[in-house]
């Protein structure tokens, strides 16, 4: 799966973040984007079947009947239009043939205890269409064990994350001769788990357990640090009888859950009026809905209840050109256009007693077994919609100076309008015990639950007011390249690129309370360069290498404070580094060996008023609340990546072949918050796989026993500080953090057939 391609792609990260409705983390060379806000895009997008979409959840949307995947490193704005300054991830699905094709399998992973299949049916219709028809399904009961005690109101499951999601996808192609053909694909995708941070586990602890212990903490024996225990306490039968009014609603039972539908639709169609010139159209349509609740402080001494709603949906057309002329010089252009609309709210509560109480045991209004020390706070309760158009040109040329020297340049033009035509609030902690919500909740007469408009310049009964609630950015992103090729063996290169990724406002557990809130972020750009080299020896060996130097401008980057979150804009960044790369045939006939490495060295080169971490002292550089991050390494950016790996397959018998496969891959350590606090440091690590195959030389049915990251290693890609823990709380020096781990160690039976004719 996706996830797994960054175990062979050095320097690129796929991985969950918990808490976040979309799901993920995406990073390459260091360069990422506000993962953690519903109306953020990825710096690095994925590219499925020609429809461009630039949020994380959309990776959960192509993982089976792949036929290819490309990682294209480095700003592609020229040719992949927006959002895609720090590279893309160009997948391809398997597209019907021109005879009838049947295939699947089915495995069961041990230590997840996972039965995943899937299959496909693949068969013409009639003279030039085909019909593909592919699926997968999932049940995992997960390769987390829960510390909850089974007898705790609010054990939620024994082990996490405890997820069902399946998928299925239909493709018609058309082909008219070499004049015309067209590829229609429809996706959809459920999940169903048991939370959205029921991956998330207390990564770090400073004072060497949790510092909720003292009020009773769950879970206070379960290692600090990432590994195969966590506490997926959820918010009990109580809270989930508190009104949800316009948000999701709690589940009756008090559990945990996080449910997502997906939809992408995809239409590609290429004409050719002559053999010189192609015009291609792209339309494409994505949808995702997304309800989720969770007890996010990950124990039952403190509950931080929180129910979170997403809605998105994205409209693209596209519409490209390409010459194939005799003479030296060749062009490609075309526009681009997409509409998106996006809703997202949440309301979180606090319960606790280490905080003040807002109403004795007993008052009217609460559900029975509230009151006293668990007398909810509200912490956020809000609504937002978003609308936004983007729409750009591109025009490139190339010009063959000699037949092994050519040259090729453009610029993309591009232009994106963000709006915020419903921003409701319902108040916050800012608040206090005024918010007309909590009151009603407490059974204060005469005050109803509405949310609250919040208007630009005008301060509503709550006190908040917005300093812009619109906004807009170009950008002019140009980029050339110098091709040396003297012969088909070998190709140098140099190019120049500039990249774009937009604004927009931050929606993710925001607090409004305050007057004046400048929800807005802007664009980052990137501009810079990279020289390489591309060699075929003997045609065996295949060699890949590049140098690049990077500078990039208002780097997006997310603060965590408490449960509220902000996107803000780094002063500048500086990337740097090398990739090698090469596969080879061996001598031993079946067998290949391939190894990569890459140095990365990410920097900020100026970030005044960064955030300062939970417990940050004056003498560590913290001075009223910011510091100086310069001269900083960039989160997410390992110095070293190395990879290895072969695979060898051989006749045995009669009919039979034998498949063997491994791989190693070593990342050094990294840091994983804007803030750059120790306690989020991943330290290094390394993974290994293997995989033993056995099945017919016609690929007609094989065995496979898989095995990844054997050596069982829990890593994690965002650490941000636990939720009222730490300096603020309890006057100790430091906060805890956690983060979402990826999977360990996964051993796989699986069982695969394909028959065709």
């Amino acid at each position: 799966n996706l996830d797994g391609l960054s175990r062979i792609v050095p320097q690129l990260m796929i991985g969950p973040q918990g808490g976040s409705v979309q799901g993920g983390n995406i990073s390459l060379r260091g360069i990422a984007g506000p993962d953690s806000n519903p109306f953020g895009d990825q710096a690095v997008s994925f590219t499925i079947d020609g429809v461009q979409v630039a949020k994380a959840t959309v990776r959960r949307m192509s993982d089976f009947d792949i036929a290819q995947v490309e990682v294209l490193k480095g700003p592609q704005a020229l040719f992949y239009g927006k959002n895609s300054m720090g590279g893309i991830v160009n997948i391809r699905t398997n597209d019907p043939g021109d005879h009838l094709e049947v295939g699947g399998k089915i495995g069961y992973e041990f230590q997840a205890r996972e039965v995943r299949g899937e299959g496909y049916v693949s068969t013409p219709l009639g003279e030039g269409l085909g019909l593909r028809i592919a699926g997968q399904f999932s049940d995992m009961q997960g390769y987390l064990k829960d510390q909850t005690p089974s007898n705790s109101p609010y054990f939620n499951t024994e082990r996490n994350p405890n997820v069902t999601d399946w998928g299925i996808r239909a493709t018609l192609k058309y082909e008219a001769g070499d004049t015309f053909d067209a590829r229609l694909k429809f996706n959809y995708g459920s999940i169903r788990g048991n939370g959205p941070a029921s991956t998330t586990e207390f990564v770090y602890c400073p004072s060497g357990s949790r510092q909720f212990a003292a009020l009773g903490a769950i879970g206070d024996n379960s290692q600090c640090g990432a590994g195969d225990l966590n506490v997926n306490a959820g918010y009990g039968a109580a809270v989930a009888k508190i009104p949800t009014t316009r948000n999701n609603n709690f589940r009756a039972d008090g559990k945990n859950f996080n449910n997502q539908d997906q939809y992408l639709t995809s239409l590609v169609m290429n004409f050719r009026p002559s053999d010189k010139l192609t015009i291609t159209s792209a339309t494409g349509y994505y949808r995702v809905k997304y309800d989720a609740c969770q007890n996010y402080e990950n124990s039952y001494a403190i509950l931080l209840p929180s129910c979170n709603v997403y809605r998105n949906r994205e409209l693209s057309q596209e519409l490209n050109f390409n010459t194939d002329l005799d003479g030296p010089l060749n062009f490609t252009g075309g526009l681009y256009y997409s509409d998106v609309k996006a809703g997202t709210g949440s309301l979180t509560y606090l319960f606790g007693g280490a905080f003040p109480l807002l109403a004795p045991p007993g008052t009217p209004g609460l559900p029975n077994g509230l009151g006293g020390p668990t007398t909810p706070a509200l912490v956020n309760y809000y609504w937002f919609e978003m609308k936004g158009t983007a729409w750009s040109a591109f025009l490139e040329g190339t010009f063959k100076l000699t037949d092994q020297l050519e040259l090729s340049g453009g610029v993309r033009y591009s232009k994106e309008k963000k709006r915020l035509p419903v921003v409701l609030d319902g108040g916050g902690v800012a608040s206090g015990a005024q918010n007309p919500f909590l009151l009603n909740l407490l059974g204060i007469p005469g005050v109803t639950t509405d949310l609250i408009p919040v208007k630009v310049g005008s301060a509503n009964a709550l006190g908040a007011s917005l300093l812009k609630d619109h906004d807009s950015w170009d950008d002019w992103s140009p980029e050339v390249t110098l091709s040396y090729r003297p012969n088909s063996d070998l190709t140098l290169f140099a190019s120049y690129k500039h990249g774009f990724l937009s604004g927009s406002f931050n929606s993710s557990s925001v607090n409004l309370a305050a007057p004046n809130v400048d929800l807005s972020y802007k664009p980052q750009t990137i501009r810079g360069g990279e020289v390489g080299v591309k060699a075929r020896v003997g045609g065996v060996l295949l060699l890949n290498a590049a140098a690049y130097t990077y500078r990039v401008s208002d780097l997006q980057v997310v603060n965590f404070t408490n449960a509220t979150s902000s996107i803000r804009n780094a002063a500048k960044a500086k990337i740097e580094g090398f990739e090698a790369d090469f596969t080879w045939r061996a001598p031993v006939q079946g067998l290949t060996i391939n190894g990569a490495m890459a140095y990365n060295d990410s920097k900020y080169q100026n970030f005044p008023g960064a955030p300062c971490y939970n417990g940050e002292s004056a003498a560590e550089g913290c001075v009223a609340g910011t510091q100086q991050l310069g001269g900083q390494v960039v989160p997410r950016s390992p110095k070293w990546n190395l990879q290895g790996g072969f695979n060898y397959e051989t006749a045995v018998g009669s009919g039979l072949k034998l498949g063997m496969s491994g791989g190693v891959n070593h990342s050094s350590a990294y840091l994983t918050d804007a803030s750059n606090a120790p306690g989020s440091l991943q330290k290094a690590y390394t993974m290994v796989d293997g995989t033993l195959r056995l099945g017919a030389e016609n690929d007609g049915w094989q065995v496979s026993l898989i095995g990844r990251n054997l050596t069982n290693k829990f890593v994690f890609f965002a650490a941000p500080d636990v939720p009222f823990s730490g300096a603020n709380a309890f006057g100790v020096r430091l906060g805890d953090r956690f983060g979402s781990v990826s999977r360990g160690r996964e051993i796989l039976l699986q069982v695969g057939f394909k028959f065709g004719q």
